[in-house]
């Protein structure tokens, strides 16, 4: 697993910071599960994912380490999902692994939490994904993205850190 895939699902669950729903751009409620479609874009072989805890969503910036969305593949797209679709695809939720995704619209700022549980590796059992976009004429724009993860070991073991693990 790289840590740009974590780093991206992780934003996409920091959206759902505010707990409350609204509808996106696409009609789905955000702050609830949402379809995610698979990587054909096959609207009917899509998953529904789990919003993220409430607790997750409620963390502070200064919980994260900043980035350039890029970094975990999102950029400027009509819609927040086809800019989240490969942090959440299934290609995402591979093995024992759970995404988890809350976004939060207010008017034309958005915020996206993903966290990913249960990750395949020795050392990384999550990671949390935020990104904020701005909506534009041509569609939403990552402006900020941020990341963290929980450790399976060593110093951060059990805890979110925005410390790369051991």
């Amino acid at each position: 697993m790289r840590v740009r895939d974590l780093a991206l699902a992780l934003c996409v669950l920091a959206l759902a910071a505010c707990g409350q729903p609204t509808q996106d751009e696409a009609g789905y409620e955000t702050g609830s599960s949402a379809p995610i479609l698979d990587a054909e874009n096959d609207a009917d072989q899509s998953v529904e994912l789990e919003p993220v805890d409430p607790l997750l969503v409620a963390a502070p910036p200064e919980d994260f380490v900043a980035i350039e969305p890029s970094e975990v593949g999102v950029f400027g797209a009509p819609t927040i999902m086809d800019s989240i679709h490969d942090l959440v695809s299934g290609e995402a939720l591979e093995g024992e692994a759970s995404v988890s995704l809350t976004i939060r619209e207010e008017g034309d700022i958005a915020v996206v939490d993903i966290v990913r549980d249960n990750i395949p590796e020795d050392s990384v059992a999550a990671g949390h994904v935020r990104v904020e976009f701005r909506r534009e004429p041509e569609g939403w724009f990552p402006t900020n993205a941020y990341r963290r993860w929980m450790c399976r070991r060593g110093s951060h073991a059990n805890q979110w850190s925005k410390e790369l693990c051991e």
